[in-house]
């Protein structure tokens, strides 16, 4: 299972866009849901019949990505669908309280705003107004059920770039991030040969000893159809680009060493290192800012919103689920 913080992330995610989740509504009309309160936020409340519509949507989502016995095997002593089922709960409680702040706050997404995005929708993902049309019909959802969601979601957007506009990540920050971790930084260009089997990379390894030229060998053999028609050039990659193996052989070699045989899940390669070197603060420092200033802003707006849902009046009624 993932962490709590990250389940609920991709659950907020999907509460937000489930209307393109491509997963049947669940039609939930028992009597019983329409009553049973499963939370409450001070006055407002929660039914179990929006609870589990929402559920069984994401619900959907995952038995695609997992096997039929996940939901009944255990994590840390509850079995994973009373795990999911919680984190679903969260996170329409969260969505619900950061829709009150933006609300406190008097951010609201207009009429026009929506309509623009929902035009954008369209351009991208449909030819015609005809397979738009299809698309809504086939989600059991009207055109002004979709403008709904797609303005919660644009009101929490606007309400998370409010509370964290004021963060900023100076050329300092940077440099003390790159001073702190020069290795993430240290690249290396490699041309490779990717074979099936051990002992085709034997007998190409056997020519590159002998002096056959390692381009023209990867032209020839490689099954890398990025980098045969190269000459299995990968050109400059950090750490952490490629498969652990490969990457271990490869920052090993000095320019001009070619590597033993590399076992991966893709097949056995071969690795030459044409240069090494380190990028300089001057040449990643804007790329850095930018990638601090996005973790600095998750990091806060995180921490936000725990301290909103803390400080709110919530009850939850789990056994109700």
């Amino acid at each position: 299972m993932k962490t709590k913080r990250g389940i609920l992330a991709i659950v907020l995610a999907l509460v937000m866009t489930f209307a393109f989740s491509g997963c049947q509504f669940v039609q939930v009309d028992p009597e019983v849901d329409k009553e049973t309160i499963v939370a409450e936020i001070g006055e407002e409340k929660i039914k179990k019949e929006e609870f589990t519509k929402l559920f069984d949507r994401i619900k959907k989502q995952y038995d695609g990505q997992v096997d039929k016995e996940y939901w009944e095997k255990e994590t840390d002593g509850k079995k994973n669908i009373d795990v999911f089922k919680e984190r679903v709960l969260e996170a329409i409680i969260e969505n619900k309280i950061l829709l009150n702040k933006a609300k406190e706050m008097n951010i609201a997404v207009t009429d026009e705003e929506v309509t623009a995005e929902i035009d954008k929708i369209r351009e991208e993902y449909f030819d015609t107004e005809e397979q738009f049309n299809e698309f809504l019909t086939s989600q059991n959802i009207t055109i002004e059920e979709l403008k709904e969601e797609k303005k919660m979601e644009m009101t929490v957007n606007k309400l998370r770039d409010k509370l964290v506009e004021a963060i900023q990540v100076t050329d300092d920050d940077a440099a003390v991030y790159y001073s702190n971790n020069i290795n993430m930084f240290e690249t290396v260009k490699a041309s490779h040969i990717l074979v099936e089997t051990e002992e085709k990379a034997k007998e190409l390894k056997a020519q590159i000893d002998a002096g056959k030229d390692f381009a023209a060998l990867a032209k020839e053999n490689s099954m890398d159809p990025g980098t045969k028609d190269a000459g299995g050039d990968l050109g400059y990659f950090r750490r952490g680009d490629m498969v652990e193996e490969f990457e271990t052989a490869a920052f090993a070699l000095k320019p001009g060493e070619v590597s033993e045989i590399i076992p991966t899940n893709y097949g056995f390669h071969i690795i030459k290192v044409e240069d090494k070197k380190v990028e300089t603060l001057e040449e990643v420092k804007e790329q850095l800012k930018t990638s601090l200033l996005n973790q600095k802003k998750s990091e806060e707006y995180n921490k936000l919103v725990d301290e909103m849902v803390k400080a709110a009046n919530v009850k939850k009624y789990l056994n109700r689920l």
